[in-house]
C-alpha cells in the first residue's frame, strides 16, 4: 500500500502533524465539524506550546499545509510564530480543503452528551465512529479517509521523497484516518482516539499513538469515561439511594466511623474539584458572563437567603432544639450551587461560563455567611465539626482547584489530554461520596419509623422531615422553572439552562458538612 511508500520516504524527509488547539466548540462539548469556530484562550496557549515543542526539536519546515478552518489556521500561525520553524520566510502556508474537519451534517452545533442520550451509546458510536455510517447530511469516516489519503499522496509524499520536512495542521477526524493510512490499515479498522490538542506528532509518533490508544485497555477506558459522563447524574442519585437503602437494611446504629467518613468526603470532593476545574478557564469566564444572568442568579439566591433568615430568626420555624432538623433543611435551601455545576452545563447544553464563575463566587461567599448564621442564631454547634467544615473548603475545594488551574497554565497539552482520558475518576469520586453520605445520614430506623414504628412521635418526625425536604426540593425547581419562563428572550437558551442548573443544584456535600457541625443530641431521632 501507499503507507509502505510513506515509510520509505520518511527515511529521507519527515512530516509533523498538529491537531488544532482547544476551540470554543471543544470547550462547550459540542460538535463543530464544518462550523468555523475560533480557538479559546486556552487553545491559543496550547498552540504556543506546540511551537515551543517544535523549537526544542530544532525542526525547520520546507512546506506547511493547513485546513482552511479558523481554529486550524490560528493554531498554525501561533505555533510558527513561537517556533520560527520555517526554513525561509518566503515559505507559503498552503491551505488544502481535503484536510478540513469531517462534516457532522445536522449534528453540527449539537451537544455531544445530549446526542449520546438521544441515540444511545451504541447508536451514537455507530453513527459517529463507524467507517460506513454518517450523521444525516454528514460524512462517513471512509470518505474522510479517502480525501486525507489523496492529500497525503499528492502533497506530502513528494516532499518526503526530496528529503524535506513538512508540517500539517488540521483536525482530529482527519488525523485519525491518516493514522490508519500510515499504518497500512483500511478505514474498516477505524477507532475513535482522543488525540491531544496542540501536540506536534511525527508520522511515526502518530502511528504509535494509534496503536496504543486503539488497544483493549484504552478502548475500555474510553467507554467507561464516556458512559460515566453520560450518566453522571443518574449515577450520583443511584449511589445515594443505595447508601440509604444499605443503612436502612443493615440497621447499623454506629454508621461509618466519623474520622473515616470525613476522610472520604474530603478525598472524594478534592478529586471531583480537581477534574472539574481542570476543564474550566476562569479568566475567560469573566468576560463571557452577561450581567443579566449574574443579576438573575444572585437575585434569586438573595431572595432564598432572605426567606431562610426570616424562618430561622422569626421564631416561626425554630422554637426548641427539637425543631433543629427544620433549620437544617432551611440551610439546605440557602447553600450555594455545587461546584460540579459546570459539569452539568457541559452535559445539558449550557453556556458553561455562568455555571463556572457564579458557582465559584457563591461557594466562597455563602459558606462563610452560613457559618455566621449558625453562630448568631445560637444553634448547637460542634466546634470540631466546624473545623472540619473549614478543612473541606481548603483541602477539598481550594487546594485541588488551584492545583488544577496551575497545571492547566503550565502544561496545557498534557493536562487537557489527561482530563479527556481520566475524567471518570471525578465522576466516580462524587458517586462514592454520595454512597457514603446516603449511608451516613439515613436513620437506621428509617423503614421502621415510616411503616412499623410503635412510637407515633418517631413516625411523625420522620414524615415531617420527608415533607420538609420535598418542599425544599420542589420550591427550588419551581423558582427555576419560573425563571426560565420569565426570562424567555432575555437570556440565550444556553444561559437559561445555566441559570436553571445553578438554582436547582445545591452543594449537597457542603450542607452535609454543616449537618455534621450541628449537634444532634437534642433530637437524635430526627437528626442522625
Amino acid at each position: 500500500m501507499a503507507s509502505h511508500k510513506e515509510f520509505n520516504a520518511e527515511q529521507l524527509g519527515r512530516v509533523y502533524f498538529i491537531r488544532h488547539g482547544e476551540s470554543t466548540s471543544n470547550e462547550r462539548n459540542i460538535f463543530a465539524g464544518v462550523l468555523d469556530v475560533d480557538l479559546t484562550s486556552f487553545g491559543r496557549l496550547q498552540a504556543r506550546r506546540a511551537g515551543v515543542d517544535l523549537k526544542k526539536k530544532g525542526t525547520k519546515f520546507d512546506a506547511v499545509y493547513v485546513s482552511h478552518m479558523r481554529r486550524a489556521r490560528q493554531t498554525c500561525e501561533i505555533a510558527l510564530a513561537e517556533s520560527q520553524a520555517l526554513k525561509s520566510s518566503d515559505t507559503p502556508v498552503q491551505i488544502d480543503h481535503r484536510i478540513s474537519e469531517k462534516s457532522f451534517g445536522i449534528f453540527a452545533g449539537r451537544n455531544l452528551n445530549l446526542l449520546r442520550l438521544a441515540l444511545g451509546y451504541e447508536g451514537f458510536e455507530e453513527m459517529l465512529h463507524s467507517h460506513n455510517e454518517a450523521p444525516p447530511a454528514g460524512e462517513k469516516i471512509a470518505q474522510v479517509y479517502s480525501r486525507a489519503a489523496r492529500f497525503y499522496e499528492d502533497k506530502i509524499v513528494p516532499h518526503l521523497e526530496r528529503g524535506e520536512t513538512v508540517l500539517v495542521v488540521c483536525h482530529q477526524y482527519v488525523l485519525e484516518p491518516l493514522a490508519l493510512y500510515l499504518s497500512g490499515l483500511p478505514p474498516t479498522a477505524y477507532k475513535h482516539l482522543k488525540l491531544p490538542n496542540g501536540k506536534a506528532l511525527s508520522g511515526v509518533d502518530l502511528v504509535k499513538f494509534r496503536d496504543k490508544e486503539s488497544g483493549g485497555a484504552a478502548s475500555l477506558r474510553k467507554e467507561i469515561n464516556d458512559l460515566s459522563i453520560m450518566w453522571a447524574i443518574l449515577i450520583y442519585a443511584t449511589a445515594f439511594l443505595l447508601g440509604s437503602l444499605a443503612r436502612a437494611i443493615i440497621t447499623s446504629e454506629a454508621g461509618i466511623p466519623s474520622v473515616l467518613f470525613r476522610a472520604i468526603i474530603v478525598a472524594c470532593l478534592a478529586a471531583s474539584t480537581f477534574y472539574t476545574y481542570l476543564d474550566i478557564d476562569f479568566a475567560a469566564s469573566k468576560r463571557k458572563v452577561t450581567s443579566t444572568v449574574k443579576y438573575l442568579v444572585y437575585g434569586w439566591m438573595a431572595v432564598r437567603w432572605a426567606v431562610g433568615l426570616f424562618l430561622i430568626f422569626s421564631g416561626f420555624l425554630y422554637q426548641t432544639e427539637a425543631d433543629l432538623y427544620k433549620v437544617l433543611w432551611v440551610l439546605f435551601w440557602m447553600v450555594p450551587p455545587a461546584l460540579t455545576s459546570p459539569v452539568l452545563s457541559v452535559l445539558w447544553g449550557g453556556n458553561l461560563y455562568p455555571s463556572a464563575l457564579l458557582s465559584r463566587t457563591l461557594s466562597i461567599v455563602a459558606p462563610l455567611a452560613l457559618l455566621a448564621t449558625l453562630k448568631v442564631a445560637n444553634l448547637p454547634i460542634n466546634v470540631d465539626s466546624l473545623i472540619f467544615f473549614g478543612v473541606i473548603l481548603i483541602v477539598g475545594l481550594a487546594i485541588p482547584g488551584a492545583i488544577a488551574q496551575f497545571w492547566r497554565d503550565k502544561s496545557p497539552v498534557e493536562s487537557n489530554h489527561h482530563s479527556k482520558n481520566w475524567k471518570f475518576i471525578g465522576v466516580l469520586a462524587v458517586a462514592f461520596m454520595a454512597l457514603a453520605t446516603g449511608f451516613q445520614f439515613t436513620p437506621s430506623t428509617f423503614i421502621s419509623d415510616l411503616f412499623s414504628s410503635t412510637a407515633p412521635n418517631r413516625s411523625l418526625a420522620c414524615l415531617q422531615q420527608l415533607a420538609l425536604a420535598t418542599l425544599v426540593f420542589v420550591s427550588m425547581r419551581v423558582l427555576a422553572v419560573l425563571t426560565s419562563a420569565f426570562t424567555k428572550g432575555k437570556l440565550s437558551k444556553a444561559e437559561a439552562r445555566d441559570a436553571y442548573i445553578l438554582l436547582v443544584n445545591p452543594n449537597f456535600f457542603l450542607w452535609a458538612a454543616l449537618f455534621i457541625g450541628v449537634s444532634a443530641t437534642a433530637n437524635p431521632e430526627a437528626v442522625k
